[in-house]
């Protein structure tokens, strides 16, 4: 009996040093937060756990006439029925095609081969990637990376090299597990769901590799413009933001009207056109093996569904870039690093698929000429936005592309602007990057 109260007498001497060392360890790193210490990185890592949203749970789906169903295995063929249609190729794409019937460019590298990789390489990729417990299609998880020797990892080295001199690696590395998750109400159509895709964990590996590979040629060819700030080493989202303002307060300087349109993509990456991206690539002096090993990567992919542990039918997935891949970002802001050519008159300013266009009118006129002439550029604009959308087969999405009028003067525009039958509404204020941006380039409200 003794022994026993004085194990418990331990115990609470040791819960009550501990909570008083947590208490001492907290204190200061609450100091130490807004300096460049190790405790200011470990108290604001341990902070934004607490910042994150979390996303709700999907229910139910609402399907046609109202009916409202909660059955994991008709959400899933619902589910299923909707992502096959809407990742089936586009039957908009006019023929010919510059990107897909021009005759063939060679470049002087069209020859170049793919570096093949070796053990020490992929070793350090492999303990690079976090290690999650989230599952592929075939119920593997970077996880069990942990827990497989080294030495394994030599008898995957022949199929990474293999895919990047002959462009093949297993079919299977292109299944996809799809989880779904509700944008807003938590029993909603298929339509208003968010796709989660867990690509195979091998194939992840891969992907890594040849994306190193890939920014290499486009560094060397200079392919990405300095407006694109997405997705890219070197390239920070706040320095994007503060060019911007740099931009539109020059102007305003000036006492020019300003008009940024912020345009929208609809499911901008979902929408990758495989055929046109290819082509595309080659003539920006893309090599050869390399696009080979793209296309095989593009196409031949399948998924399915998953809710409450229950699986849809696979289907086919015929555009778009693969979810949850490295490479995917770094594929689609390529594939369009020629937008800002084809909007001509603006400065573009570009953060992987969101575009914020700056117009203004001619410096030096009457403030009446030069709204004119705003107007006029903006239609010029809207109408090559509107060609390179049909081109690339990147849809607009009208109801969230917004136009914002800035300047010195009172009042508010007074023109009207569309993109063919699709009005574009003027914002009072619009959210850019993260941060609000108002008529009047205010810091009353920024964040």
């Amino acid at each position: 009996m003794n022994l026993k109260q004085l194990v418990n007498d331990r115990r609470k001497i040791g819960k009550k040093e501990l909570k008083r060392f947590l208490s001492e360890q907290l204190s200061c790193n609450i100091e130490a937060r807004n300096t460049t210490s190790p405790r200011s990185l470990a108290f604001w890592s341990k902070a934004k756990l607490s910042m994150k949203t979390t996303s709700s749970s999907l229910h139910g789906f609402a399907l046609a006439d109202d009916v409202i169903t909660k059955d994991p295995i008709r959400m899933c063929e619902a589910a299923a029925d909707y992502y096959e249609e809407f990742f089936k190729e586009s039957a908009s794409i006019y023929h010919p095609h510059p990107y897909t019937d021009a005759p063939d460019i060679e470049w002087e590298n069209f020859d170049e081969k793919i570096p093949h990789t070796n053990l020490m390489e992929v070793l350090e990729v492999v303990k690079s990637r976090r290690k999650k417990k989230s599952c592929d299609a075939h119920g593997l998880s970077n996880y069990m990376f942990t827990a497989l020797p080294d030495i394994y990892w030599s008898f995957l080295i022949n199929i990474f090299n293999k895919s990047f001199s002959d462009g093949v690696f297993p079919i299977e590395w292109k299944d996809t597990r799809i989880l779904l998750l509700p944008k807003k109400d938590p029993i909603c159509q298929p339509s208003n769901t968010r796709p989660i895709s867990l690509l195979d964990v091998f194939l992840k590996i891969n992907e890594k590799l040849f994306h190193m590979r890939f920014v290499d040629i486009l560094k060397r060819r200079g392919i990405l413009p300095d407006t694109q700030s997405g997705f890219r080493e070197d390239f920070r989202l706040q320095t994007r933001v503060l060019l911007f303002l740099e931009q539109v307060s020059s102007l305003m300087a000036n006492s020019s009207p300003v008009a940024t349109i912020f345009v929208d993509f609809k499911a901008a990456f979902d929408q990758l056109w495989f055929e046109g991206c290819l082509g595309k690539l080659k003539r920006m002096g893309i090599p050869r093996d390399y696009l080979r090993w793209i296309n095989t990567w593009l196409t031949g992919r399948r998924a399915f569904i998953e809710i409450d542990g229950e699986i849809s039918r696979w289907f086919n997935i015929s555009k778009g870039c693969p979810q949850g891949s490295i490479f995917s970002p770094t594929l689609f802001i390529t594939y369009n690093s020629d937008m800002g050519d084809f909007l001509g008159g603006c400065m573009s300013h570009f953060f992987a698929d969101d575009l914020a266009a700056i117009l203004a009118g001619n410096i030096g006129s009457k403030f009446t000429s030069q709204c004119i002439d705003l107007e006029r550029k903006l239609k010029i604009f809207l109408e090559n936005l509107e060609y390179y959308s049909i081109l690339t087969s990147q849809p607009i999405n009208y109801n969230k592309t917004e136009g914002l009028w800035t300047t010195r003067a009172v009042g508010a525009p007074r023109c009207d602007i569309s993109i063919g039958e699709n009005k574009i509404k003027w914002a009072k204020k619009f959210k850019y990057l993260g941060y609000w941006i108002t008529p009047k380039l205010g810091y009353g409200t920024i964040i």
